[in-house]
């Protein structure tokens, strides 16, 4: 069976300060995850081990850091490592949540010792104590991204890409992946720093999504040869898999299999394997499956790391990766011990070969026979090129096998080791005197592993990588929008003044501001900061990056945590999407946008999504989170393909950027207080409708109408409430009217109807849709009933607003004609020309719209209602103290001078209530 492991991250910071929930717990090898919806219901798992919690002094259940990370190495590496010596293939997966010590458990950081690190040094430790034995280690180090594979090894990001090949000898394989041979723990250490800074320059590339959406797969051969009596070398090996797979799924826990096919078709391999249904495992169904093919088909000692998060916001991933885990515990396996002669398999694969040319020869002789010669010619060119390409990949392993180990590590040396030693001497030398730039990046881990000195009295280009070496950049970069001379660089030398100039058309951002003219440059990259107790330089981190860009857009940082995490990790994917709309001319551009939701118990819910705006016809409409990543995937693919093909055509299903007719766009809110409800008055107002930017738009006239129960009745002055809590545990009844819109632009003639939540409401509720007008009439009613009337009800009637949405219907074909001199004008320009009109006339970025309501506009709302409520606090008084004069009056008429007793409690009570 498989081992499985459970870790759990620490508690952040700010966790820590808010005495966030914890809803795990865990005795021995048992964890139990509680629901913090319902306290009583949990769930137990079991595993091998597991990590990461203790009490405090407090006894405040709270995950541990440096010490689990020990641990967890103290009790899976020696095992590991004594099956790597009987000649076992082994493997260690990290799997798990965003942000939960993946990366850490395998590759380490600053703090930690990761494991790939601990087996080395454990293993260079053993090997001098193996007698009569020649140890030989190679390592390879490769990234998968989007089904493609990236030779991490190479400094050659155009050759970095390789292809997955199958062989019927040995299966799946990298071509051309480079194995370099290693012979101490430093040389491992450099190449691991040199993968990083390779897998950074990578980055940049046009498929990276995010580091949590990539496998990074590093193995390690472990060769032990014995001489035989006989004169016969023995070959005892294994394969040591550290692979890192991506972050699991989205906000829902649930993987999305558009964003990251790799990692979906991984579950289903899974699942496949421990149904025992070997002829449905779908191997074949991705890049990372067909090259993990040898662990998990059962060959392999393999143990799972599943990372999980201990808070209470993320209990439906962590139960997800709790599932998951607990079934991988299932998988059978059946290691075998790898053994081979050397000159057998040296004859072997002499043999295939031989073979491979008889059969070829075979084929050739059958083109007489065949009825159409030339497409016959065609299929023997295909199958010549895949034959040789079979006989050269033996013989470059017999002469790997033929190589001695001097020469191995000789080649390692002049490929990987030499090149990063002199870039780091030559930085550690000049650092400290030379200003210099380095990259920052999403991963902790790969940021500031690329470096550029800037030498005195010089200037740099930072451009493109171009086939010819005319006008070579001094600095490449490869990505989207990069021009190929797209800024100049200089040190001038005079106390280290830096100015950067941008090139015509280039897009260059500092501190998240777009600039077009030369500038200063500061210490990191702005204003100088300083921590006021030590005087040293913030350290600057990617998200504080992106925290720029958002900022310069206008967007609030002060808002829900989880938004802003939503927020900023849309920001890069928006800003990309929006540059290959300018690259494929699409005339488009996109947006986050936030938007208000129902409110539940005091606090108003925030959805994000993506706004995608037509920049010639001005026309909108919203995506979701979901629809955009996965389109953005699309996108991403599509301009590949487009720089390959330049006559790439695409049919309207085939290209994410199209959406079809008759899309709904939102096209403004509304907002309606029900502070006077609960006083059981009926209220008839008209609201304003506001549109995505805050614009006036149109007005909306609703109704409230209280009443009595079966048969319906409209309530009396005397049903009236005079204080609110009265209403608690009882039931009140009402209609609410959506009468009609008047005021709304053109574009409502298409057809229009509302959209809302009434509070506790679980399905929308949607007016019928009006064409043809502007002054639309819904004549929309709906009959609510609260029984009873509890707390938060009541607290969501008097403070909370309800929200209704107005939507149109959108038509893509329908023909447009400008109606002014600046839409004529658009016309005729390109995506470019309009993105940078665009820019101009906001003065920012295109990313993020702000869309906070508008704050002077509620509070007018506010005040309005309040006045109202006020109204009918002063009419149930009014009606009190009146019920006291008639009673006086109708004494005096009779010309009694009495009044019953509990009529007058009655009527002053009311009174006092109110004051």
């Amino acid at each position: 069976m498989a081992r499985v492991v459970i870790r759990v991250r620490p508690l952040k910071q700010e966790e820590i300060e808010k005495q966030t929930p914890v809803i795990i717990r865990n005795s021995g090898q048992v964890i139990t995850l509680r629901n913090p919806l319902e306290d009583s219901e949990t769930k137990s798992f079991q595993f091998d081990y597991t990590y990461g919690l203790s009490k405090d002094d407090n006894g405040y259940l709270q995950p541990a850091a440096q010490a689990e990370q020990k641990q967890i190495l103290t009790d899976l590496v020696p095992r590991l490592l004594r099956n790597a010596w009987k000649g076992y293939n082994c493997a260690l997966i990290a799997y798990g949540q965003r942000g939960t010590g993946k990366s850490v458990s395998i590759f380490g950081n600053k703090s930690y010792q990761g494991a790939i690190s601990a087996v080395c040094d454990k293993l260079f430790d053993q090997i001098p104590l193996a007698k009569d034995t020649l140890c030989q280690v190679s390592i390879s180090m490769m990234e998968v991204y989007n089904n493609e594979v990236r030779d991490l090894m190479s400094n050659n990001v155009q050759e970095s890409t390789l292809k997955v090949r199958e062989n019927k000898r040995i299966g799946y394989y990298v071509d051309g992946l480079k194995v370099l041979a290693v012979a101490t723990v430093s040389d491992i250490e450099r190449i691991l720093k040199e993968g990083k800074r390779n897998r950074a320059l990578l980055s940049t590339e046009m498929n990276s999504l995010s580091t949590h959406s990539s496998t990074v797969l590093f193995q390690l051969k472990f060769v032990q040869k014995c001489l035989k009596k006989s004169g016969q070398i023995i070959n005892k090996s294994s394969i040591i898999n550290f692979v890192d797979l991506p972050a699991t799924g989205a906000e829902s826990g649930v993987v999305n299999e558009s964003l990251e096919k790799n990692l979906s078709v991984f579950h289903s391999v899974v699942e496949a394997l421990i149904d025992n249904k070997e002829a449905k495992v779908p191997f074949n169904d991705s890049t990372l499956t067909k090259l993990l093919k040898p662990v998990l088909s059962g060959h392999s000692k393999i143990t799972l790391i599943a990372n999980i998060s201990p808070i209470d916001s993320d209990y439906n991933r962590t139960m997800t990766v709790l599932k998951f885990a607990e079934q991988f515990r299932k998988i059978v396996l059946n290691a075998g011990v790898n053994e081979s002669v050397t000159d057998e398999v040296i004859q072997k694969l002499r043999e295939e070969n031989a073979e491979l040319l008889s059969e070829l020869r075979n084929e050739e002789n059958l083109v007489l026979k065949y009825s159409d010669p030339k497409e016959f010619q065609k299929i023997m060119e295909k199958r010549k090129k895949e034959i040789y390409r079979i006989i050269r990949s033996n013989e470059e392993e017999i002469d790997e096998l033929k190589q001695t180990w001097e020469d191995k590590l000789l080649i390692t040396l002049q490929k990987m080791l030499k090149v990063a030693e002199l870039r780091e001497a030559a930085f550690e030398q000049d650092k400290e005197t030379v200003p210099y730039l380095w990259n920052l990046h999403e991963d902790p881990q790969l940021t500031g592993s690329i470096v550029h000195l800037l030498q005195p009295i010089l200037s740099y280009t930072i451009g493109r990588q171009t086939d010819d070496n005319e006008d070579k950049s001094d600095i490449t970069l490869n990505g989207l929008s990069i021009q190929r001379t797209h800024a100049v660089i200089t040190n001038e030398g005079r106390d280290g003044a830096v100015s950067l100039s941008p090139c015509t058309s280039s897009k260059v951002l500092v501190n998240g501001r777009l600039v077009d003219k030369p500038i200063t440059l500061h210490h990191n990259d702005r204003e100088m900061k300083s921590l006021p107790a030590t005087n040293k330089p913030v350290a600057i981190t990617y998200l504080q990056a992106i925290e720029d860009i958002a900022i310069s857009s206008g967007y609030t940082t002060e808002s829900d945590d989880n938004i802003k995490k939503e927020v900023f990790r849309l920001i890069p994917m928006v800003h990309e999407a929006n540059i290959i709309s300018e690259e494929l001319d699409k005339r488009l551009s996109f947006e986050i946008v936030s938007l208000p939701l129902k409110a539940r118990g005091g606090k108003r819910e925030t959805k994000v999504m993506i706004q995608k705006k037509q920049l010639v016809t001005g026309k909108m409409s919203l995506w979701s989170v979901e629809c955009f990543c996965s389109r953005y995937i699309a996108m991403k693919d599509i301009y590949q393909k487009q720089v390959k093909e330049y006559d790439l055509i695409l049919s309207n299903d085939e290209d994410p950027f199209w959406e079809p007719d008759c899309n709904e766009a939102l096209m403004g809110q509304a907002y309606v207080y029900m502070q006077y409800l609960p006083y059981m008055v009926q209220m008839e107002d008209t609201v304003t409708i506001s549109d995505l930017d805050g614009h006036k738009i149109g007005q909306l006239n609703v109704h409230v109408l209280p009443h009595k129960p079966n048969p319906i009745q409209p309530l009396d002055d005397n049903s009236s409430i005079e204080n609110t809590d009265d209403t608690l545990g009882k039931r009140i009844q009402f209609q609410f009217k959506i009468k009609n819109a008047v005021g709304l632009p053109e574009r409502a003639k298409k057809g229009v109807f509302c959209k809302f939540h009434f509070f506790l409401d679980v399905n929308e509720s949607v007016t019928k849709t009006i064409a043809e007008t502007v002054s639309p009439n819904f004549n929309y009613m709906k009959e609510v009933t609260i029984d009873p009337v509890t707390p938060s009800t009541l607290y969501s009637l008097r403070n909370e607003p309800l929200l209704i949405e107005l939507w149109t219907k959108e038509t893509q074909v329908e023909k447009w004609e400008p109606s002014s001199v600046e839409e004529e004008m658009k016309v005729t320009m390109d995506t470019k020309e309009l993105m940078r009109h665009e820019r101009q006339t906001r003065g920012c970025p295109v990313v993020i719209k702000v869309l906070q309501r508008q704050t002077v506009k509620i509070e007018s709302e506010v005040m309005k209602y309040e006045l109202a409520t006020m109204k009918a606090k002063v009419n149930h008084l009014e009606a009190s103290v009146k019920r006291v004069e008639d009673l006086i009056t109708k004494a005096e008429e009779k010309n009694d001078d009495k009044i019953l007793l509990i009529d007058l409690q009655k009527a002053v009570k009311n009174i006092l209530k109110n004051e």
